[in-house]
């Protein structure tokens, strides 16, 4: 793994003021964060694992080779990306069944259930299975970390965001070797599900099979893509033979006010910035 470096912004002296947030994909991680009273102040840093190696031996890797790491934060994010993630209505959660709840439409039990709430009139749990070891880790290594799987932030951010749309919306969010695919409705969520994919047709697959479960409108309804530019204009060309609006996620104004770096960030990440959990 190699070595990042921080903003000369950044110090021992200043921590104390920053947001941080440690995001842990499956084959990298990145560091990232900005201080709420200084404008711009946004950075983002990432590092690819070595391929023989875990997250977790990753994770400690990286820990002990940054001593920035150690410093004081004023708050801690650590942002788990994983499919394995169910959603249950508020009013049907249950604190002492949050592992079967999870673990019912899954096929092996998950090793540590996690929870986040979602906002909103009718809110809903995000409960998310984590890796145990990584889980003790962090909290033994970090000050009072918030755990928030991937899809917890994109789902507040355009939940909010629907209320103002008079039409239905699908967001494709395309990250290396998964896709997330998530469908709203003036602030009610329509479809929620992330799919592991190998090659182009398989996201097609996907986004129209989803498209058509849910009941969207091919002529009225919006398609919006965020991912890997060359690879949104591509599968573009394939989606406008189906559907009439489709568009790229345009990064919110109000992100870019913390930082030019904000558009180098995952969507999961900008969203974060922007929205409180």
């Amino acid at each position: 793994m190699m070595t990042i470096s921080i903003p000369d912004t950044l110090t021992i002296d200043n921590s104390i003021n920053y947001i941080v947030s440690i995001r842990l994909d499956s084959d990298g991680l990145s560091f990232s964060g900005y201080s709420p009273s200084v404008g711009r102040s946004f950075f983002y840093r990432e590092t690819k694992f070595n391929s023989d190696q875990n997250i977790e031996s990753a994770l400690k890797e990286f820990f002990f080779a940054h001593d920035f790491l150690t410093w004081m934060y004023k708050h801690i994010n650590i942002i788990y990306v994983s499919p394995l993630y169910t959603l249950v209505p508020e009013e049907l959660y249950d604190e002492k069944r949050k592992e079967e709840l999870l673990n019912f439409p899954f096929s092996t039990p998950q090793k540590r259930c996690m929870h986040n709430k979602l906002k909103g009139k009718k809110s809903e749990e995000v409960l998310f299975g984590m890796d145990n070891e990584v889980f003790e880790f962090c909290s033994r290594s970090f000050i009072k970390p918030t755990f928030i799987n991937h899809i917890t932030p994109l789902l507040s951010y355009w939940k909010k965001e629907s209320l103002s749309s008079p039409q239905r919306n699908m967001y494709v969010v395309l990250h290396d070797k998964m896709i997330d695919i998530i469908g709203v409705e003036q602030g009610k969520l329509l479809f929620v599900n992330s799919f592991s994919v190998e090659q182009r047709n398989e996201i097609l697959y996907y986004v129209l099979y989803a498209w058509k479960q849910i009941g969207f409108n091919q002529d009225k309804d919006q398609l919006f893509l965020f991912g890997e530019p060359n690879l949104c204009n591509t599968l573009t060309k394939v989606f406008e033979i189906y559907i009439k609006y489709i568009h790229s996620v345009e990064i919110p104004s109000e992100a870019f006010l913390l930082g030019n770096e904000v558009a180098h960030a995952p969507m999961d990440l900008i969203a974060l910035s922007v929205c409180e959990l």
